[in-house]
């Protein structure tokens, strides 16, 4: 994916299903995936559908937000990196201590929900999933940027 804007309109969890694998098959190896949006905006339901589609159990894909890191992974190839940044503090030392710039350096698709911004400083380029919660429930889902 390169720099193009692609909006997708999910009214239900088949659609956002559909909506998570499509962006899957269009992401690079190592691509860094930055998943924004409220708090129940469905970051860890994309997240899902991407890891599905790429390889991962679905079972196993679960919001991050106690562990901060898991990884889930994908018969012969790299592990998908899955990174809940909400209850990480501004602090880099926390940061190093647990590891962050070598996962966002290293192989495989890193799916980040809640990123710092200063995580691109560790990044070479990333995906932005920014999502927003209409009135009626259903989703609107902007992808952007180079990953």
């Amino acid at each position: 994916m390169t720099g193009v804007t692609r909006t997708y309109i999910c009214r239900d969890e088949s659609e956002t299903e559909a909506a998570g694998r499509e962006i899957a098959r269009s992401l690079a190896p190592e691509a860094v995936v930055h998943l924004v949006g409220d708090l129940g905006a469905g970051k860890t339901f994309l997240a899902r559908a991407i890891a599905a589609e790429l390889g991962a159990n679905a079972i196993e894909v679960a919001s991050p937000s106690f562990a901060i890191v898991h990884e889930y992974p994908i018969a012969g190839g790299a592990p998908i990196i899955h990174i809940d940044g909400y209850r990480l503090s501004e602090n880099r030392r926390e940061w190093l201590e647990i590891g962050i710039p070598e996962l966002l350096q290293g192989p495989g698709v890193k799916l980040i929900e809640w990123p710092k911004r200063d995580f691109d400083e560790f990044e070479d380029g990333h995906v932005e999933i920014a999502i927003r919660v209409n009135e009626d429930e259903s989703r609107v889902i902007e992808v952007s940027g180079a990953g």
